[in-house]
């Protein structure tokens, strides 16, 4: 499963952007997120704090790793997102 590293250029307000120029697997070498796209296209993403959302998630639920808002100018074309994983392992 090869994921070719892509760098993002990164926006004001925390947002980063990748063009990605073709078909294919990429990783953000900053978050770790992997997209999976079919054509070329442009994903703009950033990191969101939790505080303004965590009042939506009910017991037993609980906050635990990154909150993304990620946006592609051609939805057809990227056919999934793979978010990394959090762990806790202390206490």
């Amino acid at each position: 499963d090869q994921k070719e590293q892509v760098t993002p250029r990164r926006l004001a307000g925390g947002q980063h952007v990748v063009q990605l120029d073709a078909e294919g697997t990429y990783q953000c070498s900053l978050t770790g997120l992997i997209f999976e796209v079919t054509e070329a296209v442009k994903i703009t993403y950033s990191l969101l704090s939790w505080s303004k959302y965590a009042n939506l998630v009910k017991k037993p639920w609980i906050v635990g790793g990154p909150l993304f808002d990620v946006r592609c100018d051609s939805s057809r074309a990227l056919t999934s997102i793979q978010f990394p994983h959090s762990l806790c392992l202390g206490g």
